[in-house]
């Protein structure tokens, strides 16, 4: 059996839907990769975890003074609940949470223009009453977007607590900054919930290396509102087309495909897996990496979390087939990361969708929108062929089992172990 990019294609338009982590629709999607392993003849299980979810049951902000006006917005999950009845407060627009601003933000209804981890740091230490975000933009219209859905991580909550948090349209927020608004009433009912997301794992034993093993990884899940095509079922699907041409094809190495749920969340089940699976990392010579492809309009990245003679490898084989390759040696933001973490080198295969072709995290990322093509597809899955066909089945494995200084730095600094 060869790769097909069509037959890949038609497996996306399967599980073009909304696949939340934890979420019902994201287990039926594990079920379907699933299937097709055992179709293919492949071992294959499904490996359960926790994930932190939260549920919002109600949410409201109305500001009352200077005028009076209720605007729309969404509950952070896993969030505080205000006090029954709600809460009132002043208002104040902490714009980049400067000195200045966090002197005037205790006991306020704290408005930002950002909130990444090192930000909300900042305001617990300055005890706010609570926190607004914004999303999307001034222009937006209502009827063609929606009101972002966000969540409290456990890498902001665990080490800093947790807090009233709720997000608002950017152009809500920029007419409460206009109007002046100087006092609010919010209301928040959040509930903290534990919910079970899981990885999909097929094995292909090698014929001639087995203790070798090259690991292919790729995220299923999606956010709110996004059917999550291009990022990623995209991915998903190419690995189901390589894992169906190593069964077909014996590997010299041990092949294990992982196609991780939660991604969305901070690479939760990457982590889960590399976590319950410590003790065979030491086999582990590669992690390969799908996560996002198809757009037609767009060019081909392949960020390595390794060394530079792996970008000169990997830049060789893509020249070899006449594929047009940014490859850096960087880190990237998916489930690379935990592998690499570990001293496992990591290649990642992306194709970006060129400037008004690349919709990601909202609504636009779907089939209707008309901005992915199997043609498209079939770009990083040849990349994907290539790379895996190479690197398995070499008579000695040609990438060094190694993280540069640099890839390390920043590995520690995404995870959080270094400010």
């Amino acid at each position: 059996m060869e790769v097909s990019a069509h037959r890949a294609f038609q497996m996306l338009k399967s599980l073009a839907y909304v696949r939340l982590s934890g979420s019902e629709a994201e287990k039926k999607a594990a079920n379907v990769i699933k299937d097709a392993c055992t179709e293919a003849g492949v071992d294959v299980h499904i490996e359960e975890f926790t994930v932190a979810t939260g549920k919002v049951n109600h949410a409201k902000l109305v500001v009352t003074e200077p005028y009076h006006k209720e605007y729309a917005v969404s509950g952070f999950e896993r969030a505080l609940s205000t006090p029954e009845g709600g809460l009132d407060a002043e208002f104040y627009y902490a714009e980049d949470l400067e000195d200045v601003h966090l002197a005037n933000a205790k006991g306020k209804i704290v408005m930002v223009n950002s909130m990444r981890r090192n930000d909300y740091k900042k305001l617990i230490k300055a005890a706010p009453a609570a926190i607004l975000t914004f999303s999307g933009s001034v222009l937006d219209r209502e009827s063609e977007t929606d009101l972002g859905i966000k969540k409290l991580r456990e890498t902001m909550t665990e080490p800093f607590g947790s807090a009233v948090a709720l997000n608002l349209r950017a152009k809500d927020a920029a007419e409460i900054v206009r109007r002046g608004a100087k006092k609010m009433h919010i209301e928040l009912d959040s509930e903290c919930i534990d919910g079970v997301s899981q990885n999909v794992c097929a094995v292909i034993e090698g014929t001639k290396y087995p203790d070798e093993i090259v690991s292919f990884g790729a995220h299923y899940d999606s956010v709110h509102f996004s059917t999550g095509v291009y990022d990623n079922i995209s991915g998903s699907v190419i690995l189901v087309e390589l894992m169906r041409y190593f069964a077909a094809h014996k590997p010299a190495r041990t092949v294990k495909f992982h196609w991780y749920g939660s991604e969305e969340q901070g690479l939760l089940g990457s982590k889960a897996w590399v976590k319950a699976h410590e003790d065979e990392l030491e086999k582990h010579v590669l992690m390969i990496n799908v996560d996002v492809a198809a757009p037609t309009l767009g060019h081909n990245i392949a960020p390595v979390l390794g060394t530079e003679k792996t970008v000169g490898y990997v830049d060789a084989l893509m020249k070899e087939i006449g594929v047009a390759c940014n490859v850096s040696l960087d880190i990237y933001s998916s489930d690379c990361v935990p592998f690499a973490d570990k001293g496992v080198p990591a290649i990642n295969l992306c194709r970006f969708g060129a400037p008004g072709a690349n919709f990601i995290h909202d609504r636009r990322d779907n089939l209707k929108s008309g901005y992915l093509d199997e043609k498209s597809l079939g770009i990083t899955l040849t990349q994907a062929l290539h790379l895996a066909q190479r690197t398995v089945n070499a008579a000695v494995f040609p990438i060094e089992r190694k993280i540069s200084d640099e890839i390390k730095e920043k590995v520690d600094k995404y995870l959080f172990k270094k400010d």
